[in-house]
């Protein structure tokens, strides 16, 4: 590739190592990319996947790579993220669905994710999201999504207002099990690659269109495709093993993370001589925990990170002491979240902590971070 080098840090370490799935060593075959911006995070997910059987995997860090990789890897389907710096899960969405220049229209998509909001969820389904996974999340919920990408695709839609897979989920006895079998669906065209001129197509004469569920995938690894939850519930039991076992050090570079963020702020309120360098301390810690921390259950710091991050980057004045404080107490919530082990919404004492903070927002600001 051109901007981004063939690292084989970037494929599966794993892949010369014998599946623990012996009997669905089919789905080594199938490419998948993980894009994350947290490296870690991405190894994770990686390492979930090749205890269950899967192979070759690619990592990036930004959706711009995952197109970068997709015009060099005959890739079989995206697992992202949401959160990146440059280019966006969302906006890889929108760019692999609807951009004439999209190198695979019909790629399935799977958003992994620590947004929980409603209309975050409805904006990646108006995208043409394929899965939808909230973090925390199991090697089961992963694996349950995939196979549904393999052994049910849907059909893709394509129309003015909407690009991507049939919302509505369709019983494999509704379909044709081979779509070269079948010639007398009307409404549903033979599958193919949505390239440019369909789409243009479309858009010129506002026709919507149905196009038949692509069974590439299916084909790739075989049409009785094997339940990859039930074929040996000890490899599902040892990648769930894997999420446990880096949990503490995942701990570890949290707590890290929250220690840079109050000496970042320490130094940024003795001087301002660094104020650039140590605002962009904060921002990529909060960042950094923002993206760690939801796989765990630490869902209020997940959020928390998150203002704190949108803060830093769009609305931190200098010039404006009552910034030092908005500052100063996301990050003082932050530190309490994992010093009392606050997960999940964490109940009474997570919400105080959330109101306590938005009251905080509401009077140093005019409007809301």
């Amino acid at each position: 590739m051109t901007g981004m080098a063939k690292d084989p840090a970037t494929q599966s370490p794993d892949i010369d190592k014998p599946s623990l799935l012996h009997s669905s060593d089919r789905f080594a075959s199938l490419n998948i990319v993980i894009c994350d911006p947290d490296h870690n995070v991405a190894v994770l997910v990686r390492n979930i996947l090749a205890t269950l059987g899967f192979n070759r995997m690619f990592i990036v860090h930004d959706g711009d790579e995952v197109l970068e990789l997709m015009r060099e890897e005959k890739l079989d389907f995206v697992v992202t993220d949401w959160d990146m710096e440059r280019f966006s899960g969302i906006d890889l969405i929108y760019h692999l669905r609807k951009s004439l220049e999209s190198p695979n229209r019909m790629i399935p998509i799977i958003m992994l994710t620590a947004r929980n909001a409603r209309k975050d969820i409805q904006s990646a389904r108006d995208a043409g999201i394929t899965e939808y996974i909230i973090k925390p999340f199991t090697a089961k919920t992963l694996l349950e999504r995939i196979y549904e990408i393999v052994k049910e695709p849907r059909g893709f839609i394509i129309c003015k207002s909407y690009i991507g897979p049939d919302r509505r989920r369709v019983s494999s006895m509704e379909l044709p099990p081979d779509p070269d079998e079948h010639h007398n669906f009307q409404e549903r065209k033979p599958a193919l690659i949505v390239d440019k001129e369909v789409l243009q197509q479309v858009l010129m004469d506002d026709t919507p269109r149905m196009i038949m569920p692509d069974y590439s995938i299916k084909k790739k690894v075989g049409y009785e495709v094997p339940d990859i939850l039930l074929i040996n519930p000890l490899a599902l039991a040892n990648s769930e093993q894997e999420i446990k076992n880096v949990q503490d050090e995942f701990m570890v570079m949290m707590l890290q993370d929250v220690e840079t963020l109050q000496k970042s702020f320490s130094a940024l309120t003795a001087s301002t001589d660094n104020a650039k360098q140590l605002l962009s301390a904060i921002q990529d810690a909060s960042f950094s925990i923002k993206s760690r921390a939801g796989i765990f259950g630490y869902v209020r710091a997940t959020e928390v990170a998150g203002q704190l991050h949108n803060f830093c980057r769009r609305y931190y004045d200098k010039d404006n002491p009552d910034h030092l404080v908005i500052l100063e107490k996301h990050i003082q919530t932050i530190a309490a979240i994992f010093n009392q082990k606050i997960t999940g919404d964490g109940g009474e004492v997570g919400r105080a902590l959330i109101i306590d903070l938005a009251r905080l927002i509401n009077k140093y600001m005019k409007k809301p971070a």
